[in-house]
């Protein structure tokens, strides 16, 4: 594991005074990307993950909207994004200090199986975006640190995992949920469409043949089940593609020709505002050496 460094974070975009973010990875947990930040002024553009977001507020306010409500976190305050849940982020006042996870679905889902001694076959699911729970927030904080500038062994793997268990058994639902399942097929088929053809250049009229909709039709369709349009979901789709290169290795430039991306800026732009920090800071944090 290897945290970005202030200076690596000022290599393309940077950050202003006063702000830094530090990447790193927990490989032993299926991958588990780790961040530690404080934002003044940094906003996060609407954007969805694939993964969970767990995380802790230590300081300040975060407000952002998730599930179409304007949501105020501040320090006690445990957040939770289910995948491909549409959120933002954005400072209040002096801004905000918190520690993240992005723990897989299959992680949660694993460790869900542990809790209730039976197979999921569905996704978990937090009904809450935000709760405050001063005492498992710290635990929550604690456990993060552990697993920061170390080598993950027994004593920094316990907690992590146990904070993950106590999370999903107090404020996770077992109930079986997949996202999109009562999608219109016309809205499936566009996201399916876009998540396999990220690298090309994609049309509106080639969504609108394949789906049988008018341009406007399709457009309101799909921001209605998605949250967003068709172009909006493309490039977080050709984000998170982009994430997955850096953590191999691939460099910036080649990066963005293999995702999609007119060029590095063009990258660098939409990487900072959904990840927080910029494709070369996270590819030197997160980077398997």
């Amino acid at each position: 594991m290897k945290p970005v460094t202030q200076k690596a974070a000022l290599e393309a975009t940077p950050l202003n005074s006063g702000e830094n973010a530090l990447f790193w990875r927990a490989p032993r947990f299926d991958g588990l990307e780790c961040l530690a930040a404080s934002f003044r002024t940094h906003v996060y553009e609407p954007h969805t993950h694939d993964t969970f977001v767990v995380g802790g507020i230590l300081s300040g306010c975060q407000v952002y909207w998730q599930r179409g409500e304007q949501i105020f976190a501040g320090p006690g305050d445990l957040v939770f994004v289910n995948p491909y849940e549409l959120h933002d982020g954005i400072p209040e006042g002096h801004g905000y200090t918190y520690r993240m996870t992005y723990p897989s679905i299959s992680l949660l889902q694993k460790i869900a199986e542990d809790l209730t001694d039976k197979p999921q076959s569905g996704t978990p699911f937090f009904p809450e975006a935000s709760v405050h729970d001063p005492v498992l927030c710290q635990e929550f904080i604690k456990a993060h640190k552990s697993i920061q500038n170390r080598t993950i062994d027994l004593e920094a793997e316990e907690p992590l995992y146990m904070i993950f268990a106590k999370l999903l058994a107090r404020y996770g639902s077992f109930k079986e949920h997949a996202f999109g399942e009562s999608d219109p097929v016309a809205v499936k088929k566009t996201r399916e469409y876009l998540e396999e053809s990220f690298m090309d250049n994609v049309h509106l009229d080639d969504l609108a043949t394949m789906t049988g909709y008018s341009k406007y039709h399709l457009i309101r369709s799909f921001k209605k089940a998605t949250g967003q349009t068709p172009h909006a979901y493309l490039t977080d789709v050709r984000v998170r593609n982009a994430r997955r290169l850096l953590v191999k290795g691939t460099s910036p430039s080649e990066t963005a020709c293999l995702c999609g991306f007119s060029d590095q800026a063009h990258l660098t732009r939409q990487f900072k505002s959904r990840v927080g920090t910029t494709p070369a800071a996270f590819r030197k944090a997160v980077i398997e050496l």
